[in-house]
């Protein structure tokens, strides 16, 4: 078996409603760029049929694989499958809301042949209603305030990295995001970031998994794990 060039995993959680469509676009961009591939589709322990429309990928192309948690291990713990199984030479980690393209792809593997090691993307247009809008530039202020973020986008769900930065990619926390945790271990190891915008479209189907209706919640938990990640951060 060669050398497999690209990985993109797909956190899934109940996207029965996007599935399909985020593996047409996603395989149809893979191949379009001319590289050996391979998908994961990391299903979340969902409720809904999302891992049997995954499978009927699988069954046609064994580039596709489908994983199914036995629990819901919150977003960072399927982030932390994504990155125990990539074999890619590049690893992508992209939200299966149909939000984001892989078409997009080639943006970041230009960063990441310049030299980057973990490139996150940039929801330049957003295409998302207010509310959430709104906690997103809450969590930006915290994680520039926390962390030293330096970055416009800390939660976009879309991220490709090198196998130097999956050398020492390590997701310790259980919680509904992943981004904070990767940039402190990148930052943590003096590997090169950067950021590409990329496009954002209205969510086709089903729903998101943060429950922002609990926004006051949400704000102590993001809050506290950002602390965490401050003290884990190497002084320089």
């Amino acid at each position: 078996m060669g050398t497999t060039e690209v990985t993109l995993a797909l956190p899934a959680y109940n996207e029965s409603e996007n599935i399909s469509s985020v593996l047409d676009e996603s395989i149809a961009a893979l191949e379009h760029l001319g590289k050996t591939w391979e998908v994961i589709v990391i299903d979340n322990f969902s409720s809904d049929n999302t891992t049997e429309i995954a499978k009927t990928y699988a069954e046609r192309d064994p580039r596709v694989r489908v994983i199914r948690h036995e629990k819901n291990r919150l977003y960072s713990g399927s982030c932390a499958t994504a990155i125990r199984e990539a074999n890619g030479e590049f690893v992508a980690i992209m939200d299966s809301d149909g939000q984001a393209l892989a078409a997009d792809l080639p943006l970041f593997i230009e960063r990441l042949d310049k030299g980057a090691n973990l490139v996150f993307g940039w929801r330049k247009k957003r295409n998302d209603p207010f509310s959430r809008l709104a906690i997103s530039a809450v969590f930006n202020w915290l994680g520039k305030l926390k962390l030293k973020f330096p970055f416009h986008d800390l939660n976009c769900g879309y991220r490709v990295f090198d196998r130097t930065f999956l050398d020492v990619a390590e997701i310790n926390h259980e919680v509904n995001m992943a981004n904070p945790e990767l940039y402190v271990r990148a930052y943590n190891a003096n590997l090169k970031l950067d950021e590409v915008a990329i496009q954002h479209l209205p969510r086709a189907g089903g729903g998101s998994s943060h429950d922002f209706l609990r926004s006051w919640k949400l704000f102590l938990i993001v809050n506290r794990y950002f602390s965490a990640l401050r003290k884990e951060m190497k002084t320089r």
